[in-house]
């Protein structure tokens, strides 16, 4: 059975020339060399981005600023686009395209992070200042440093950071220790995503599924929950993977594979636990089918699927158990809290507008679409579903993506339509995020399958080779010069979203605006505040 590429295995597309094995350490240094290229280019980035020196709380300074990181970007992609050209060259074409993609994914979450700085510039606050989720994880971290506990459902993993963060770096100001560990999780997101994906696709594949999907849902006001989801979905599609591939599997690596597996659900659930809930119809609808599949295969394989799935739940429960029973224990109580989402129909999920309390924006909400209510953009994602079906409906990223957005609609339909007679909210609108990051999944998988298809067909020379794991160099640059141009566009578009606005525009834009109006805590007012307003 075909599956789904992983970064460690040949591609599936054939035919493929004859290739010298490579040793574990290569794969090591180039695995190692395409991971920290992603990460020194998001951080390098942003801390270029803190050099900026505008007045976020005008409109010409916030014009003046995007411009400055469109520039920036530019100048970045033109030294990542000559590194691929260069080492390609030389005869590297796997090191360059792996540092490209690496790169790139860093670049694009670096712009997003460091569009934040410049909003923020001025202020040691962070969104929303000391209110809404971002007050109440800096009240648990002070609390965690006074000894006193937090809730008891809530992921202990992000609050105890918070806290050991403002003890040793930011001491008593839990609000600059939000806002930089904030930028951070926004520049590493991308280096996230594209290493989380390529656990199951090839670089640029990884690059253009995995980094374009998680763009609309990423939030920089409470990213770290949506990094959860953006690297959930590939790992258990890796897991699915790894149990199809079980004959291959010896009993001690199907342990160590399991240990893994386990520890790396284990940080993801303790960092933030929704994901799971809302995932937990459709994984366990695919670890059924993927049992299925093993049997078939005979008791051998069988017994070593379960093995590694075993081992990665064991290991789940030691390191999580505790804080799972906790989170069991108080699944009964009641979400009262009505936002805008709660009052959209809730078959509309294409855009996630946050847990804010009042109308994002004017106009009607949806918008109405172009045929029978439905826009171009949902057409779209719905012609990658039936695609991804068609081609790869015996894929195990494509099953995993697909029996989510099934489970993901039961509950949110099961919890909104219960919402009169309880009264109570159980947060089922975030599962819009889930719903979108998802379907843009399975449009990329489409794409993906459907190049693969075409690909299979009989080619010799240097089309097989350009259809093997490494494209030509003018196929990578121009995908590379596709996908710059959209990450600098949306991060752009996502930036201004959040650029300081008077809250009576009620936008995303007020959260700025308050980080800029809070007095800090030895009582001066940020440096762009406006006189008549800062305030405690």
């Amino acid at each position: 059975m075909q599956t789904i590429v992983t970064a460690a295995e040949p591609t599936a597309i054939r035919p493929a020339p004859v290739r010298r094995r490579t040793s574990w350490f290569a794969r090591l240094t180039l695995t190692g060399a395409e991971a920290l290229s992603g990460v020194v280019v998001a951080l390098a980035f942003t801390w270029l981005s803190m050099r900026i020196h505008v007045n976020p709380m005008t409109r010409i300074g916030q014009v003046s600023g995007l411009a400055a990181l469109q520039l920036r970007f530019l100048l970045a992609f033109v030294v990542i686009a000559s590194l691929l050209w260069t080492l390609s060259r030389w005869g590297a074409r796997t090191l360059a395209l792996r540092v490209a993609c690496g790169s790139l994914a860093g670049l694009a979450t670096g712009l997003y992070a460091g569009g934040i700085a410049v909003a923020l510039r001025g202020t040691a606050w962070p969104l929303n200042g000391d209110g809404g989720d971002a007050g109440q994880v800096q009240t648990w971290a002070m609390g965690l440093l006074q000894g006193k506990p937090i809730s008891s459902v809530y992921p202990p993993i992000f609050p105890h950071l918070m806290a050991w963060w403002t003890e040793h770096l930011n001491p008593g100001r839990p609000g600059a220790a939000l806002k930089i560990l904030t930028l951070l999780i926004v520049a590493l997101a991308g280096p996230a995503a594209y290493l989380a994906w390529r656990l199951v696709l090839p670089p640029l594949w990884a690059l253009g599924v995995g980094v374009v999907a998680s763009y609309p849902i990423l939030n920089a006001v409470k990213p770290y929950a949506d990094v959860v989801l953006i690297v959930l979905v590939p790992l258990l599609a890796r897991l699915l993977t790894g149990m199809l591939n079980a004959s291959r599997l010896s009993a001690p690596k199907a342990i160590l594979q399991g240990l893994l597996f386990g520890l790396g659900l284990s940080g993801l659930f303790l960092l933030y636990s929704g994901w799971f809930v809302w995932s937990a119809p459709g994984v366990f609808a695919c670890l059924a089918l993927t049992l299925v599949k093993t049997w078939r295969e005979g008791w051998p394989v069988m017994g070593r699927a379960l093995l590694l799935l075993a081992t990665t739940g064991a290991v789940f429960l030691v390191v999580s158990g505790s804080y799972l029973l906790r989170l069991l224990a108080g699944s009964g109580t009641p979400d009262t809290y009505m936002y805008f989402d709660t009052g959209v129909d809730p078959a509309y999920f294409l855009m996630w507008q946050g847990d804010m309390p009042g109308a994002v924006g004017s106009g009607p909400w949806p918008v109405p679409g172009e045929l029978a209510g439905v826009g171009a953009f949902a057409v779209l994602l719905l012609a990658g579903l039936v695609t991804a079906l068609w081609l790869g409906s015996d894929q195990p990223a494509v099953q995993l993506a697909a029996f989510s957005v099934l489970g993901a609609f039961g509950l949110r339909y099961w919890f909104a339509s219960h919402m009169e007679r309880d009264g109570a909210v159980q947060l089922y609108p975030r599962t819009s995020e889930e719903l979108l990051y998802c379907l843009l999944v399975l449009a990329g998988l489409a794409c993906y399958l459907a190049v693969r298809r075409l690909g299979e067909r009989p080619r010799t020379g240097r089309a097989a080779e350009r259809l093997a794991g490494v494209p030509g160099l003018r196929v990578s640059g121009a995908v590379l010069c596709g996908l710059a141009l959209f990450f600098s566009m949306a991060g752009s578009a996502t930036v201004d979203r959040f650029m300081p606005a008077d809250p009576a525009r009620n936008t995303w834009g007020q959260m700025a605006w308050y980080a800029h109006n809070l007095r800090n805590p030895d009582g001066s007012c940020p440096t762009y505040s406006l006189p008549q307003v800062c305030k405690r």
